[in-house]
């Protein structure tokens, strides 16, 4: 049986990017795409998780979680305390100790929102002078090339002389987070910028607070695969609200076998990846000091209020279901065993 588009519907309607079908379509989730999809439909209008909320009538903390995946891809951006960005005179090279060009803002409530200007461009020509001028700019490039394995693009230059010069990076620290972004397989040097910018804002500059940055950075890129894993996601990466997520639960001191069963329990209950959710259930383990699997199973299996009122004494046996901790124990450690 063949279909067709009922042709009335053409009297009304809005454009999608083609990007939404051919790189996003079998990889976002269906709450993704109705979100995308009422947001296109009303272009320009902001919206926050609440009024989609009432729009499509599902929680706001889900909505959240669905917008995080445009916000990582690109499509979306946060606007709230968003500051303009200012373009700036380049300055020379530094003659003595580093002069990043970040301005401290003041939001909204008292918010600080740090903010890195815009830089101007910077030819080959400039490039070139530069290097001339500044023995460790050369050596800059020179290194740079051998991290990359090819020689560095006119654009690349441009990025790896502003970071020196414009940013007032030192170039250990430099070279340090391009070992890194190569590492973790991002070689763009746009992403070496934009994440420059934001170590910037940090007050992140020495070649000693760099080497801690990348210690957290690899920790969290850790833990971040651990729970991808646990909730069964390998065709994307996690959106910002979803590290966030992440990030809370190992600052909480949560043993990684609990957040895998509350991931996984998450998956079972609702069919579906939520941060939100698998947030709920750690939270209230942790309200009620729980910090074993066995534990964490018996909560689960342990009928509501209601039924344990009703049946008292079927409760106070000790038995919960048929879910066997000591064999969950030992299937949630080998799947985080390395």
């Amino acid at each position: 049986m063949a279909y067709r588009i009922d042709a009335g519907i053409w009297s009304s309607v809005f454009a999608v990017p083609a990007a939404v079908v051919d790189e996003h379509i079998r990889l976002c989730s269906p709450l993704s795409l109705k979100v995308l999809l009422v947001m296109l439909r009303h272009p320009g209008e902001p919206f926050d998780p609440q009024k989609l909320s009432g729009i499509l009538h599902l929680s706001p903390a889900d909505i959240s979680d669905a917008m995080g995946y445009w916000v990582a891809a690109g499509l979306l951006r946060e606007t709230e305390g968003e500051v303009a960005a200012q373009p700036a005179p380049l300055p020379q090279p530094p003659a003595a100790g580093p002069a990043p060009a970040v301005q401290v803002r003041q939001a909204p409530e008292g918010q600080k929102i740090t903010t890195v200007a815009a830089r101007p461009k910077i030819s080959r020509e400039d490039v070139a002078e530069m290097a001339a001028q500044d023995p460790t700019l050369e050596q800059l490039l020179r290194v740079a090339q051998e991290v990359l394995g090819n020689p560095l693009s006119p654009v690349e230059s441009e990025i790896l002389a502003a970071l020196r010069t414009y940013y007032g990076l030192p170039t250990d620290t430099i070279l340090m987070l391009l070992q890194y972004c190569v590492s973790i397989g991002h070689r763009s040097m746009s992403y070496l910028e934009k994440t420059a910018a934001a170590w910037l804002g940090k007050g992140i500059v020495t070649h000693e607070q760099a080497e801690q940055e990348i210690l957290r950075l690899t920790r969290d890129n850790e833990n971040e695969k651990k729970v991808m894993r646990a909730f069964g996601i390998f065709n994307r990466t996690l959106a910002p609200r979803e590290r966030e997520y992440t990030r809370k639960w190992f600052q909480l001191g949560l043993d990684e076998r609990l957040i895998a069963l509350a991931c996984e329990r998450t998956v079972e209950n609702t069919g579906k990846v939520s941060f939100a959710y698998a947030d709920r259930i750690l939270s209230s383990w942790k309200a009620k000091g729980i910090s074993t699997v066995q534990q964490a199973a018996q909560d689960l299996a342990a009928p509501p209020p209601a039924k344990r009122a009703a049946k008292n004494q079927s409760a106070q046996t000790g038995k919960y279901s048929s879910i066997d901790a000591a064999e969950l124990d030992q299937l949630l450690h080998s799947q985080f065993k390395d």
